[in-house]
């Protein structure tokens, strides 16, 4: 860019630029400008140069988009994302509130959980319930993972967060004893001799024997 001053009609000063888009040097840029008519008062204004219609870009304008996460799941730099949250609201809501509001009084290193991060410990929680275990089944297994005594938790609700991520299958009910096997037809009526034997001796007593006739007759008459 060059510019000089002159003076134009009536004394008034003014200042001329010059805009060009090669380098020019002072002599050639004197030339250019001695072209230009100093304004007068039946010409007040200089005459300007169109500039060249512009080449748009190629493709329709687009701004960047700021208000959602990379298309690429970034799984492998984030070992431990969130646990999946679903829209619709748990009917063990409430319980599990109860439950995430009880951890304080489990142990005192749960004592500061970050009051912000209820809501998802809360969802975390009406999972377990969802699945048939008890507030119990969720504290004890809390407990349990706790450090041991002595050893301080800077961050008591990640920690609980990540107790709860994953859900464990519910244990099976234990089965109620089955009774044993019915005997045969033909061991009916027999008992298991109570003498020492290496393996099980069966006898059929005519009475109330608990011996059979073989531990009878090592047993010593009565004098």
């Amino acid at each position: 860019m060059h510019e000089r001053r002159v003076q134009g009609a009536g004394g008034h000063w003014m200042t001329q630029q010059l805009v060009s888009s090669t380098p020019l040097t002072s002599d050639e840029a004197i030339k250019l400008l001695s072209r230009t008519p100093v304004p007068t008062c039946a010409n007040p204004a200089s005459p300007q140069v169109a500039p060249s219609p512009r080449k748009p870009a190629a493709g329709r304008p687009t701004t960047p988009p700021a208000d959602r996460h990379p298309k690429k799941d970034p799984k492998e730099d984030t070992p431990n994302l969130p646990a999946p949250t679903d829209t619709a609201e748990s009917p063990r809501h409430e319980d599990a509130r109860a439950l995430v509001g009880a951890l304080p009084l489990l142990s005192p290193a749960l004592r500061h959980i970050p009051p912000a991060m209820r809501d998802e410990l809360t969802r975390l929680a009406a999972r377990w319930l969802d699945t048939g275990h008890t507030p119990t089944d969720v504290h004890e297994h809390i407990l349990r993972g706790l450090p041991g005594p002595g050893t301080p938790v800077h961050r008591p609700g990640g920690l609980v967060r990540y107790l709860l991520r994953d859900v464990p299958p519910l244990k099976a009910e234990p089965s109620p004893l089955t009774p044993p096997p019915a005997l045969s037809a033909r061991l009916h009526g027999t008992r298991e001799c109570s003498g020492d034997h290496i393996q099980p001796m069966l006898l059929r007593p005519l009475a109330d024997e608990t011996l059979c006739s073989a531990c009878v007759s090592r047993v010593p008459a009565p004098s």
